[in-house]
């Protein structure tokens, strides 16, 4: 305290002065010395002469001063009530401030490195319930405007109710892609757009789809033809030879059958889909040709078969085109 009242005392002022005060003083001398070094004839001053080093210290040391008491009194407002964690408090405090965005980088990448652990975790799951499965005898898309009618729109019900109509399979595997005729809404385009993508990354053996969609997918060569499997097997089960659905793709010069109209099947009205109609066809890459033309077949039957067949059975000289011996 002695050296900050010699400070007040070389600018001559009290100890009690302001800091504008101070800072008035301070530049008061400042001026003073600088107008004495210009004097050439410094004896003229006497005694009044103004050792500004002196005051440049002065100066300095009570703003120092000031500046610490500040601060000493900021972090009583701040941490004062932690009490003797007062000092992990401000370190904590400071070092939060300085390194939050540090800090929530690392927690972003924390987060994402945990989805994509429990992503992959989830995958493996999946993969190993699936190994668990037998293998699938015949997938099937319902492709357009179709819905479920169970509350949890779980696809369960959809393939028990598809494999009990065939005793001498394992496994099907069904899945429903909205894709809406007429989109009124961003979820309608958002449907369509998703559409697109399951039709190029889900294959499925048989696709279940109503008239626009069939008419649109047709003409894109996804499905094979199936005039010569018509002629052999399916037109005695049709009610006309309007249920036998003609398109004309890209590499077409004439019209071919790639549609079956199954609407009027009794099977199809047990399952739990909600549609208008529903028009069958096979992909023209399907895993399971020969299944997949017999899926359309029992459909038209209309009814469970009375015997089991052995596995992989199809109708006795009926081969969809296309496919290889």
């Amino acid at each position: 305290m002695e050296d900050l009242k010699q400070a007040y005392a070389t600018l001559g002022l009290p100890e009690n002065a302001t800091k504008e005060e101070v800072e008035k003083r301070y530049y008061l001398l400042m001026r003073q010395a600088r107008a004495q070094g210009a004097r050439r004839d410094h004896e003229e001053a006497g005694g009044n002469a103004v050792d500004f080093e002196a005051v440049n210290r002065a100066y300095k040391f009570i703003i120092e001063y000031d500046e610490r008491k500040a601060q000493e009194q900021f972090k009583q407002s701040q941490y004062g009530k932690y009490k003797k964690m007062a000092g992990t408090a401000e370190k904590l405090d400071h070092f939060f401030h300085y390194y939050k965005f540090h800090l929530l980088g690392a927690l972003v990448a924390v987060i994402l490195i945990g989805f994509a652990v429990n992503s992959y975790l989830e995958r493996q799951a999946q993969k190993a319930e699936e190994a668990k499965k037998p293998p699938i005898d015949v997938s099937v898309m319902f492709h357009g405007d179709f819905y479920l009618n169970n509350q949890n729109q779980d696809t369960e019900e959809l393939e028990a109710a598809l494999l009990s109509f065939f005793p001498e399979w394992k496994r099907i595997s069904a899945q429903i892609t909205y894709d809406p005729s007429d989109p009124k809404n961003e979820f309608d385009i958002a449907a369509t757009q998703k559409a697109v993508v399951m039709l190029m990354t889900e294959k499925s053996d048989v696709y279940i789809l109503d008239r626009n969609s069939f008419t649109k997918l047709a003409r894109q060569q996804l499905f094979q033809p199936l005039d010569e499997a018509y002629e052999q097997t399916l037109k005695p089960l049709l009610p006309s030879e309007a249920a036998a659905l003609k398109a004309r793709s890209a590499e077409d010069t004439t019209d071919h059958i790639y549609g079956i109209d199954i609407s009027g099947s009794p099977l199809v009205k047990s399952i739990p889909v909600v549609s208008k109609e529903m028009i069958a066809a096979i992909r023209a890459d399907a895993k399971h040709p020969d299944k997949a033309l017999l899926f359309i077949q029992r459909m038209l039957e209309g009814a469970k078969p009375e015997g089991t067949k052995p596995e992989g059975t199809k109708p006795e000289g009926t081969k969809p085109e296309g496919t290889s011996s």
